[in-house]
């Protein structure tokens, strides 16, 4: 089967590159969290000998930002059957976004070109907005499956009342809402992250899957072993450092949880980071390591006692998303603190320690409970959560899902 992957992630190599043109004052915008769900997706396909994928990017770089006027057309081979093609574009605003969408436009006519008579269907990420109109008016009458993939639903992508933190809609924001949606009733399938997203995107009722997210395979590679733990128990963090996802209840409930023998660990980048660094200076048992690299992060996790993620799940936006980070968390072989997020499958709730209510005082009273559990006993949820994860959800067998979803009808 061909599929061609329209998205903004680029490939390995050049996310580095892109990061390596960020001008100085910026953090690189691009979510880890995003890109390395998109590869994991990307991955998981080519295992199959026979689908051959083309992943056509439209790099997220701005003038702003990043440095370089012209950025060329980028192609690479990460293996046999997956290939990567950035798409070229002169770095001004309006320029840029035309340039990319008709790229767009015209590699996909291409593709189709190539691929006549072929089993064959486009997937796209949900959240490039801007592509789609360019890429579904490519597919035009040519009958090529087209499905998106939906990692949540911004304030543009659909009426969710909490989803956007001003309450004023700018008009440009409006009208790339309209865009979006329009663009979803030419879709063939959706892949949703929460079965809530159905009603607000699938509106005609077409074929869906849920595939509330993925992890690696190669995981399995790193135990995770009681013996390598912290000397002291460790609580961690690590991820985008933004009030609303909790980090203001978790460092105030840490704060007032007495314990001097517990350490909490807070990684990543935010504008609740000077905050953080704050709390540290009073309380010493807070340790704030900035941004680190993902495989940093993934060898700390493993060191870590209990990894927590406190994101409140009384807003509407919760129904619509989950975290990649509990997927990252569960698969680590830590035991996972999460609150009740709307959007988690029950089946999660035997794998994971819960904070039952969305204060900082819900976070005290979840760590009182959580940390006076033995080591084995935490190791033990830890270990089952890992499993479940890795036998379930593991991005060989969810590409897998994706893949049927689109019409695959070959060795799976």
């Amino acid at each position: 089967m061909e599929i061609l992957y329209i998205s903004s992630v680029p490939s390995p190599g050049e996310f580095e590159h892109i990061k390596a043109q960020y001008k100085s004052g910026f953090v690189y915008g691009m979510n880890e969290s995003g890109f390395k769900f998109h590869t994991l997706i990307l991955n998981g396909m080519r295992t199959r000998e026979d689908v051959n994928i083309t992943s056509l990017v439209g790099r997220n770089v701005g003038s702003r930002s990043h440095r370089g006027f012209f950025w060329p057309n980028r192609k690479e081979r990460a293996a046999d059957n997956l290939s990567y093609e950035h798409l070229s574009f002169i770095n001004l605003p309006v320029a840029k976004h035309l340039m990319v969408g008709l790229g767009f436009f015209f590699k996909t006519r291409k593709w189709l070109q190539a691929t006549r008579g072929k089993e064959r269907a486009i997937v796209m990420d949900a959240a490039y907005v801007t592509a789609h109109p360019f890429v579904l008016a490519a597919r035009g009458a040519s009958g090529c499956h087209v499905s998106a993939i939906f990692c949540d639903l911004y304030e543009y992508m659909a009426d969710v009342q909490d989803a956007s933190s001003t309450g004023k809609v700018s008009f440009l924001r409006r009208m790339v809402r309209k865009i979006a949606v329009n663009s979803y009733r030419k879709l063939d399938s959706f892949i949703l992250l929460t079965e809530q997203m159905n009603p607000v995107v699938n509106k005609l009722g077409k074929p869906y899957i849920v595939m509330e997210g993925l992890v690696d395979v190669n995981m399995q590679e790193m135990p995770n072993h009681l013996e390598n733990k912290e000397p002291y128990k460790t609580v961690m963090y690590a991820g985008a450092l933004r009030a609303q996802y909790g980090l203001k209840n978790l460092v105030e409930g840490f704060m007032a949880y007495p314990n001097p023998d517990v350490r909490l660990w807070i990684f990543g980048a935010g504008d609740y980071a000077g905050d953080i660094e704050q709390a540290a200076q009073i309380d010493n048992r807070i340790c704030f390591g900035g941004m680190i690299p993902l495989q940093a992060a993934v060898e700390k996790e493993l060191r870590a006692t209990v990894l927590v993620n406190a994101r409140p799940a009384d807003m509407e936006f919760a129904r619509y998303s989950f975290p990649s980070k509990n997927m990252e968390y569960m698969v680590s072989g830590t035991p996972v603190l999460t609150t009740r997020l709307l959007g988690m499958p029950q089946e999660y709730y035997d794998y994971v320690y819960t904070i039952d209510g969305n204060t900082a005082a819900d976070v005290t009273a979840a760590l009182e409970k959580v940390l006076a559990a033995t080591p084995a006993t935490l190791h033990e949820k830890g270990i089952a959560a890992r499993e479940f994860v890795l036998n379930r959800k593991n991005n060989v067998a969810q590409s897998g899902r994706i893949l049927n979803l689109v019409g695959y009808r070959g060795k799976d």
